[in-house]
């Protein structure tokens, strides 16, 4: 299997060898490498006594690490991939998280649902701003779970809406509206269902939710980034 590229993820989270490193080392690596350092630079001063500008305490580490690291030093392109899996691409995920949550809820609050039951606005209110916050490891799966409730509570909502529309509209006028807001609800189910079933394997994906937004909301799908 070819070696994944940088800014391309892995299928599986795997560990890789400067994880196994103390925190306040992986630390200083980004703080170097926001100052502007090279991967050969930062290489260079791993390998110094910490007392003559280095930052690794080779003699405080366990022998299983140090295993790791035969040459007392951290090569270059450990350090390179590491970064790049670890920071970049998590960084850019967030960032792409973020960006797909902001549409949800702009999409959310022009949808026309001024109609609908307080308690039902009031609850997807809050899987958004769950849905914004959230940004830690386990956001995708927190993520997927949120907006798969949240195309439930639009659901109900749509319902309420047709509900109290009954009074206002013609018989005629009120018959399109359903038909139109049955294919919509039929569409979002198919498409919940679809998205719950991979949600319960593990396999939801960016494009799922994507598409599972662009249903529920009329949204195109983000792009996302790997």
């Amino acid at each position: 299997m070819a070696r994944p590229k940088t800014g391309e993820r892995r299928r599986a989270r795997q560990p890789l060898k400067i994880d196994r490193l103390p925190i306040e080392v992986r630390d200083k690596i980004q703080a170097l490498r926001s100052k502007g350092k090279t991967w050969q630079e930062i290489e260079e001063l791993s390998a110094l006594p910490v007392d003559k500008g280095g930052f690794v305490a080779w003699d405080a580490l366990p022998t299983p690490v140090l295993e790791l690291f035969p040459d007392l030093r951290l090569p270059h392109t450990n350090l390179h991939r590491w970064y790049d899996l670890r920071v970049e691409q998590v960084q850019a995920e967030v960032l792409n998280r973020a960006q797909q949550a902001r549409k949800i809820a702009e999409a959310f609050a022009a949808a026309d649902l001024e109609n609908s039951n307080d308690a039902v606005m009031n609850a997807a209110r809050d899987i958004i701003f769950g849905l914004m916050e959230r940004a830690d490891d386990g956001s995708r799966m927190y993520a997927s779970k949120a907006l798969l409730a949240l195309a439930e509570v639009v659901q109900e909502a749509r319902k309420n809406d047709i509900r109290e529309r009954q009074v206002a509209v013609d018989e005629r006028k009120l018959k399109a509206l359903e038909a139109r807001e049955e294919l919509t609800r039929r569409k979002l189910e198919a498409e919940t269902e679809k998205a719950a079933k991979k949600l319960s394997k593990g396999q939801l994906t960016p494009e799922d939710l994507g598409r599972l937004a662009e249903r529920t909301f009329g949204l195109k799908p983000v792009a996302t980034h790997g």
